[in-house]
C-alpha cells in the first residue's frame, strides 16, 4: 500500500434506519470512503476525549467502511481519526480528517406523556447526550416546536403547540444534534383529542370554615384556559342569594400556566357569611385555550363561610365578691371579681387583680394567686395571710395597656376599683387563761 493513498473522507453516520435509539446508547457510528489498494487489509478507528490525543482504537478488519464505537460514556466530546492498514501490518501515514461529537443523543422520557389538539405546553425530554443546539422534531404533522432549552446534557425544556386540528394518536420524538446525530423515542409523546375542560380544585375548599375576609379564592381547571374567556362574568364568586360579589380591577387573573384563576373581590367580604365560586360553561362561558366550553355551569357546593367578625369590645368587671359595702367578713377570705367574658390568663396577675388596704397598698397574695376559673371569667385572690380585722379592704382591677385582657387582646379600659370596699369582722378577744386566786398566804 502507498501510504499516501490511506488519507480518508471520515463522516458520521445520521440516519440508520429501524435501528432502536436505545440500543446504540453510548455509541457513535461511523462511515468513510474506501481504499483502494489491493494489499487493504482493514482500518484502524482512533479515538480519545480531546483533539488529536486517541487514548482508544477500534480494529475494523476487511473492506467494509464503517463500524460503530459502543460503550462510550454519554455527554463526553469524543474525537475520532481513523487509518487504514494493508497485510503487512502498515498503517497509513496520516489521520484521517478528525470529527469530534457527543455519542448518539437517547430519548428516555417525555413529561408530560399526552397533550390536548390545541394545547400549548413545555415538555420535558430526559435521556442523554444532548449537545448545546440540539433541536426536537415529531413525526407526522400538527405539532410546532416553539423553542428548545437545553437544561443539562441529559434533559431538554421544549414549547411546543399542538393544532386543534392535529390527528390523534402517538408520535414519534427526535432530538438531533447539531451534528445531526439524533435519538429517537417511539411514540413518545401522544396528542390526546381535546375533551372539555372541568374544573379540578377550588380555594378556600367546599365547607371550610373560619376563611378569613380578605380571601382571594381560586378555581383550578383541568386544562389550560382561554384568557379571553376568564373574565367576571364566567368566573365569579357569589353570596347566599346567589348575587356576584363586585371584583377589583383585572381580577380574575390567570395563573402563568392558564390553569388558575384568582377571583380578587373589590372589597373584604363579610363576616359569618356563606360565599361560593361560579363558573359558567357553554358557548358563553370559560374556554380551554383550543376554544372548547366547559360543558355545563359549575357552582361550588356547599360553599365555604367567612370568620365571625373579631371581638373588638373592651371586657369590664361585672361583680366582686364580698359585695361592696359588704362587713363582718371573715379575716379568711379569698375575695374574688368575676368579669364579663373570658380573659387571658396571662394578663391575670397579682399586679392587675389585687386586693388593697386602706392606705391603698396592695395586699401581698398567696403562690399562684389570682387564680382563674376554668371558664375564665372568674379570678380568685388569696391572701398570703389572714386579713386584718375590722378593716376595709378593696378589690381592684388594673386596666390599660398593661392591665387585665379578654382573650382576643382587648383590655379592661380603665382600672376599676371597689367604691366603699368590704370590711372584715370584729373578732372577740382571745380565750382567759390561768385564772387563780391571789388572796392566798
Amino acid at each position: 500500500m502507498t501510504r499516501s493513498a490511506a488519507v480518508l473522507l471520515l463522516v458520521i453516520v445520521c440516519a440508520l434506519v429501524g435501528t432502536p435509539a436505545t440500543s446504540l446508547a453510548g455509541s457513535i457510528s461511523l462511515a468513510w470512503d474506501p481504499v483502494t489498494e489491493a494489499d487493504l487489509a482493514g482500518y484502524k478507528v482512533y479515538y480519545g476525549t480531546a483533539p488529536g490525543t486517541y487514548t482508544s482504537s477500534k480494529d475494523s478488519p476487511g473492506t467494509g467502511t464503517s463500524t460503530t464505537l459502543s460503550n462510550l460514556d454519554a455527554c463526553t466530546r469524543y474525537y475520532v481519526s481513523v487509518k487504514a492498514y494493508d497485510t503487512g501490518g502498515l498503517e497509513s501515514a496520516v489521520y484521517s480528517n478528525e470529527i469530534a461529537g457527543l455519542p448518539r443523543p437517547v430519548v428516555n422520557t417525555v413529561t408530560p406523556a399526552s397533550g390536548e389538539q390545541g394545547a400549548a405546553l413545555t415538555l420535558t425530554i430526559a435521556g442523554e447526550s444532548f449537545d448545546t443546539g440540539a433541536t426536537v422534531q415529531f413525526s407526522g404533522s400538527g405539532i410546532t416546536v416553539q423553542a428548545v432549552r437545553r437544561d443539562a446534557c441529559g434533559q431538554l425544556s421544549v414549547d411546543v403547540r399542538i393544532d386543534a386540528a392535529a390527528a390523534a394518536g402517538a408520535r414519534d420524538v427526535t432530538v438531533s444534534n447539531p451534528d445531526r446525530s439524533y435519538g429517537t423515542k417511539a411514540g413518545g409523546f401522544t396528542v390526546a383529542a381535546n375533551a372539555a375542560p372541568t374544573v379540578t380544585a377550588t380555594n378556600p375548599a367546599s365547607s371550610a370554615t373560619n376563611v378569613g375576609v380578605s380571601v382571594k379564592p381560586t378555581v383550578t381547571f383541568s386544562e389550560a384556559m382561554d384568557a379571553a374567556s376568564i373574565t367576571p362574568s364566567t368566573v365569579k364568586l357569589i353570596d347566599a342569594a346567589g348575587a356576584a360579589i363586585a371584583q377589583a380591577a383585572g381580577s380574575p387573573a390567570l395563573s402563568g400556566d392558564g390553569k388558575t384563576a384568582t377571583i380578587t373581590p373589590s372589597a373584604n367580604l363579610k363576616y359569618s357569611t356563606t360565599y361560593r365560586v361560579q363558573v359558567i360553561g357553554g358557548s358563553a362561558g370559560a374556554k380551554d385555550a383550543a376554544g372548547k366550553a366547559l360543558a355545563a355551569d359549575w357552582t361550588q357546593t356547599p360553599g365555604f363561610t367567612t370568620a365571625a367578625a373579631p371581638d373588638t369590645t373592651a371586657p369590664t368587671v361585672s361583680s366582686s365578691s364580698p359585695a361592696d359595702a359588704s362587713t363582718n367578713i371573715a379575716v379568711s377570705v379569698k375575695p374574688y371579681v368575676t368579669f364579663s367574658e373570658a380573659m387571658s390568663a396571662a394578663s391575670i396577675t397579682s399586679s392587675t387583680v389585687r386586693l388593697l388596704d386602706p392606705a391603698g397598698n396592695p395586699v401581698a397574695q398567696a403562690a399562684g394567686s389570682p387564680a382563674l376559673s376554668a371558664d375564665h371569667k372568674t379570678a380568685t385572690i388569696t391572701p398570703a395571710a389572714s386579713l386584718k380585722e375590722t378593716t376595709v379592704y378593696k378589690v381592684q382591677v388594673v386596666g390599660g395597656a398593661s392591665g387585665a385582657k379578654d382573650e382576643a387582646g382587648n383590655a379592661l379600659a380603665s382600672t376599676w376599683t371597689q367604691g366603699a370596699g368590704f370590711t372584715t369582722q370584729n373578732l372577740p378577744p382571745g380565750g382567759v387563761k390561768n385564772n387563780r386566786r391571789t388572796d392566798t398566804q
